[in-house]
């Protein structure tokens, strides 16, 4: 029997800019609306300019203004079609005024590591094996399309990371060992026998050029969310 050839493709996976989910007074925002700040648009620009000469095949985000802001920034003056896929949206939240206040911290702070647990949703919303299922499927659904060598991908926090622990083989229990800092890079070579995966390579991860060794970051994203709400607008 003939072995088919081996194609590695390889994707640069790209988290959004830094976004606000919560307004002056406190009050949470809607997060399939919110824009990128202007952080996030600089954020943005800054690997742009690191991904200024790397040719791309295939430009993909989800439908959320902020990751198609984030991907123009990148894509520059390439005269490339965007692809926006619903499926990858971010995981969707439930209410945070329905957690209790002794939970707030476990529930967003520590959210990913509770990702593998029976029945476990994020933030009381979705799902975690509904979630993975939703992005594996999209992805799964690009890696069978022919005709690209280079995609750029840019999607959210928790996608980002489902893609990254299935690259790895980690699972749903190794979602919180990969932080995904605003406008990160990742690149991500998979080697393919027509259409069946035979290998991934993770080559780079969670890469941030405005701040390459992370001396101002130094909270996880949950942590960095968790922080940002205030209880008295929640329980109100």
């Amino acid at each position: 029997m003939t072995e088919l050839p081996v194609q590695r493709r390889r994707c640069y996976l790209v988290r959004h800019g830094h976004v606000d989910y919560f307004d002056a007074d406190g009050r949470p925002l809607d997060p399939r609306t919110v824009p990128l700040s202007a952080q996030g648009v600089a954020q943005a620009q800054a690997l742009g300019r690191v991904l200024a000469h790397t040719r791309f095949d295939r430009a993909v985000c989800s439908d959320y203004p902020r990751t198609r802001q984030t991907l123009d920034q990148l894509l520059g003056h390439r005269a490339l079609e965007v692809e926006q896929r619903a499926a990858l949206r971010e995981v969707r939240a439930g209410r945070l005024r329905e957690i209790p206040l002794d939970c707030l911290y476990r529930e967003v702070a520590q959210a990913y590591q509770m990702a593998d647990h029976h029945g476990a949703a994020f933030l009381r919303g979705e799902p975690w094996a509904a979630f993975q299922q939703r992005v594996l499927d999209s992805f799964q659904q690009l890696l069978a399309e022919p005709g690209w060598a280079s995609l750029l991908l840019v999607s959210h926090d928790a996608v980002n990371r489902i893609l990254l622990a299935w690259a790895s083989g980690a699972g749903l229990g190794g979602l919180a060992a990969f932080e995904q800092d605003p406008a990160c890079l990742n690149i991500v070579d998979i080697d393919m026998a027509g259409a069946q995966v035979t290998h991934a390579c993770i080559r780079t991860l969670n890469y941030t050029p405005y701040d390459p060794g992370k001396a101002s970051i130094d909270k996880t994203v949950m942590e960095q969310l968790h922080a940002a709400i205030d209880p008295r607008r929640l329980h109100a």
